[in-house]
């Protein structure tokens, strides 16, 4: 939506009384509005609202607004510093916060805020349109790999004593036999894309071809470098050196797009290992 539009839309959302907040407009607005009181609590919220913050509209109407942030100093502290400004009559544009949806996860919003005033001029309640932005969507394939390093180091014991046999393991890991009615070849693991599951068998990707193999998720991922490969989903595994981008999605999820604009779901289960890497909430 353009910022005409935007502006358009608070506009027309924040005239006249709370009766007039809950029509159409207010209500099946393309962005989330909030009518938020003097008070603190929440007197409003329309449908993208409770998509955004995956909440029943029961559960929010009533609420202590700060309730909505995260525990951060970009998240209640800042929320406050807002909702004192607002109560001053002030107007609020764009201010970034980190809001915390139902499931947990982590939110960056801007939020733009006007002040509805009663009959005498004092300030009743605010009209607040909040926009979900994109934070720490291009992720660095050079952080990636310090992160798998890692757990490399983890997952091998850091058993020093173990060098003469896991080198041989290791050397097999290099490439995969592919076995097929025509005979057999090799792939080398560095080439590969990502990897999916694909009922009994795995899916190699590589660039636009692909090639079946038949062993499990958990097989293989035990056979790959750790500092090169991540498990972002059951289903996928993906090369890292592979990854150009991440986009936040649906309830703690993110998108990963790759260079060859492949996507992949990054499940929230799976976020914590980026959080370590870049040291703060994805």
């Amino acid at each position: 939506m353009h910022a005409t539009s935007k502006a358009h839309v608070q506009e027309k959302a924040c005239e006249g009384s709370d009766q007039e907040l809950y029509r159409d407009l207010f209500i099946e607005a393309p962005v989330a509005c909030f009518s938020v009181g003097v008070d603190g609590r929440i007197r409003a919220a329309n449908k993208q609202a409770l998509r955004l913050t995956g909440y029943r509209r029961s559960e929010v109407v009533g609420r202590w607004v700060l309730d909505l942030y995260a525990d951060t100093p970009a998240g209640k502290a800042k929320a406050e510093e807002q909702f004192l400004q607002f109560r001053s009559g002030a107007e609020i544009r764009r201010a970034e916060l980190e809001m915390r949806r139902a499931d947990g996860a982590s939110v960056w919003i801007a939020l733009s805020a006007t002040p509805i005033r009663d009959r005498l001029g004092q300030v009743a309640a605010s009209c607040s349109v909040v926009e979900e932005i994109r934070k720490s969507s291009l992720v660095g394939v050079a952080r990636l790999q310090q992160h798998h390093t890692a757990r490399l180091f983890e997952s091998e014991g850091r058993s020093s004593h173990l060098a003469g046999d896991r080198g041989t393991a290791r050397e097999l890991t290099k490439r995969f036999l592919i076995k097929s009615s025509g005979g057999s070849y090799f792939v080398r693991i560095e080439d590969i894309d990502w990897i999916g599951a694909a009922g009994n068998y795995v899916e190699l990707h590589i660039g636009n071809k692909s090639h079946l193999m038949r062993k499990t998720m958990n097989a293989l991922e035990a056979k790959l470098d750790a500092r090169q490969f991540l498990r972002v989903h059951r289903s996928a595994i993906v090369n890292v050196e592979r990854i150009k981008e991440l986009r936040p999605w649906h309830y703690g999820d993110h998108k990963i797009v790759l260079f060859d604009h492949t996507q992949l779901t990054l499940k929230r289960c799976h976020v914590e290992k980026l959080e370590l890497l870049v040291g703060e909430p994805i």
